[in-house]
């Protein structure tokens, strides 16, 4: 637009995002998203919700937790207010040697069929990230002098286990980003099958069952049906020629018979 290149001196941003599990599934279709490193740089956490038993008249905020707080993050940030160069942290040989340990376990587990592999690009990362989170925990505990005193094993090692907790969830994350929007549609109707314990049914049947917030039209079924029958779970019949006129007949499906075993009386 004719405007002047504008230059960011050391850039550094740090992001804190409270999201719907709904646009995590948007992110991982945005393309080239994961491509350019662009998913690999966040650290997730996707807990379980707590609707239906959540407390809600939780205690307040201790007012000496809340002082603790306010008192360290304003001392931490007046005391780094007129430094020009970075702040170095140090680790102790003991702390070197705790993370040397984590990234010989992250590098074990990356290589193709091993269990980090499907989050490569993710774990890649994960010792950098795990660095940082230690240097957070050090300076919390020494915010006036943190940068003279070396970082420890004992933090590392707690740096460690909050690594591991980011761990889990990335795969979890990962995993939900990267699925078939089918198969959770397709869990839906195979729930359906068996709470209903239909052995056969049509297209048209299955379709009135549902809810309609779910399968807005019939045709939304369609992905569901053949990733259901590519993994055995339900076979369609052929569709008999059609005669005269009128709307065709619905298809028709037969279940495996594992989805509605025989009931048994106790």
């Amino acid at each position: 637009m004719g405007r002047d290149a504008q230059h960011v001196e050391a850039p550094a941003i740090t992001m804190g995002l409270a999201i719907q599990p709904e646009v995590l599934d948007a992110l991982g279709r945005v393309k080239g998203a994961d491509g350019r490193g662009l998913l690999a740089r966040f650290l997730y956490a996707k807990p379980l919700s707590l609707v239906g038993s959540r407390n809600l008249t939780p205690a307040l905020l201790a007012e000496e937790a809340a002082a603790t707080y306010a008192q360290r993050l304003g001392g931490l940030t007046m005391a780094l207010a007129d430094w020009t160069d970075p702040a170095v942290l140090t680790l102790t040989a003991e702390a070197d040697a705790v993370l040397l340990a984590y990234q010989k376990v992250t590098e074990s587990r990356i290589g193709k069929g091993r269990s980090l592999h499907p989050i490569i690009k993710w774990a890649s990362k994960r010792d950098g990230a795990v660095a940082r989170i230690a240097g957070l925990l050090h300076l919390a505990t020494h915010a006036d002098n943190g940068w003279m005193v070396p970082i420890k094993a004992a933090t590392m090692a707690a740096a460690t286990e909050i690594g591991d907790y980011f761990t889990a969830h990335a795969l979890e994350v990962f995993d939900a980003m990267g699925a078939d929007p089918a198969q959770g549609a397709a869990h839906q109707l195979l729930t359906h099958l068996k709470e209903q314990r239909l052995s056969a049914f049509t297209k048209r049947e299955l379709f009135r069952g549902l809810a309609r917030s779910d399968f807005p039209a019939m045709t939304d079924l369609d992905p569901a049906l053949v990733l259901l029958e590519e993994h055995g779970w339900v076979r369609q019949h052929p569709q008999p020629s059609r005669t005269g006129r009128g709307r065709p007949p619905s298809p028709r499906f037969d279940t495996h018979p594992s989805v509605t075993p025989p009931l048994t009386s106790g």
